[in-house]
């Protein structure tokens, strides 16, 4: 391994070009037979490749055989991870989303599922937040998917590896009952209630008595599609989806609010034609 690193050092030093290009080439392909231990890497060398990486100016051929060994050197020693994940950020990665080479996309976002896969809990989580900004996934529907290009097979499996990361990250909410009595929960399905229906509400302090309110908020209930009109929170205490349907639910209503209201809308006509029945 030192052997190998050294000559690394050696042709890096000589020629940042075709030659070094082809001692990568030779570096994954040798890498790939399991004959050396990753662990035995030095942290100046992950610094090396890595560096490669950060380059955007980089050449296309060492960029993409560093972005296959960083690949690697994740996804087979968790030391490695550790020290990769302090040399790459997903906010370096990002402008090789932004180019035209599929096959460097393609090695970006394997990168990306790799540090998702290997991170512990909580940097998982802060990855996938980073994951879910509208930027990212802009870049990723732009960039890759409506790319003017058929995506190849590699690319679609990367894409998929990618979203099943992500989704699993939900599955704690999936698996999570409403408590009907927690009030804070049933303040969210109030808020749904008054999105769909604030120009329709009465005033706070309206003179009708707590029966009149309670018959209103019944049938705005039954209006928004829920299961159980006296009391909705009964409809997330099924897992799945358990909470992971109302925090869906919400994100519509006050990010979407015009769409919201408009997927309502049927709703009441179906209502109002069972009661006319």
């Amino acid at each position: 391994c030192q052997e190998l690193q050294g000559y690394f050092w050696w042709r890096e030093s000589q020629d940042f070009g075709d030659m070094l290009s082809f001692t990568l080439t030779a570096f994954v392909e040798l890498m790939d037979h399991g004959i050396v231990s990753w662990d035995t890497f030095s942290v100046a060398f992950i610094k090396k490749i890595a560096s490669y990486v950060n380059k955007f100016a980089s050449d296309i051929s060492i960029l993409q055989r560093s972005l296959a060994i960083l690949e690697s050197m994740v996804l087979n020693s968790h030391d490695l991870y550790q020290k990769v994940a302090q040399e790459i950020t997903i906010g370096q990665l990002i402008p090789h989303l932004q180019g035209t080479d599929q096959e460097i996309q393609t090695y970006t976002i394997a990168v990306i599922n790799a540090l998702f896969l290997k991170a512990p809990d909580d940097k998982r989580q802060e990855m996938a937040n980073i994951l879910a900004q509208k930027q990212l996934r802009s870049i990723i529907l732009t960039h890759v998917i409506r790319a003017q290009r058929a995506i190849n097979n590699e690319m679609a499996h990367q894409l998929y590896v990618l979203q099943v990361l992500t989704f699993n990250l939900l599955e704690d909410r999936m698996m999570t009952k409403m408590d009907p009595q927690d009030q804070a929960q049933r303040d969210i399905i109030f808020e749904l209630r008054r999105i769909a229906f604030d120009a329709e509400s009465e005033p706070n302090n309206s003179s009708g008595s707590m029966e009149k309110r309670k018959s209103m908020y019944t049938r705005d209930y039954k209006k928004l599609g829920f299961i159980n009109h006296v009391n909705p929170a009964m409809d997330f205490t099924q897992t799945p989806p358990g909470m992971l349907a109302l925090d869906n639910m919400l994100y519509f209503a006050k990010h979407h609010q015009d769409a919201y209201i408009r997927v309502r809308l049927p709703l009441v006509m179906e209502v109002f034609a069972v009661a006319c029945l």
